[in-house]
């Protein structure tokens, strides 16, 4: 998934794997039930700003992107 973010001021542009949330299914056809599961970011593979990949740069600083990307993903709906 790619989607843009605003970190420090600053538009990045970043492509990255995502999960969408799963709802919770109380019963199936088997009498059985499934729990859901959340929204999940999983591995960020890029990191750009004006064509320079900045992903490297960032490597300590992941916690702070993927709220950045939770930001910019719930800004999109």
């Amino acid at each position: 998934m790619k989607t843009t973010i605003k970190y420090k001021g600053i538009e990045f542009d970043v492509e990255f794997d995502y999960q969408p949330e799963e709802k919770q299914v109380r019963f199936d056809s088997n009498n059985t039930g499934y729990p859901g599961c959340a929204a999940e970011i999983g591995s960020i593979y890029v990191i750009t700003h004006n064509g320079t990949d900045f992903l490297e740069f960032f490597e300590n600083d992941m916690k702070e992107i993927r709220k950045a990307i939770w930001k910019a993903l719930e800004e999109r709906e």
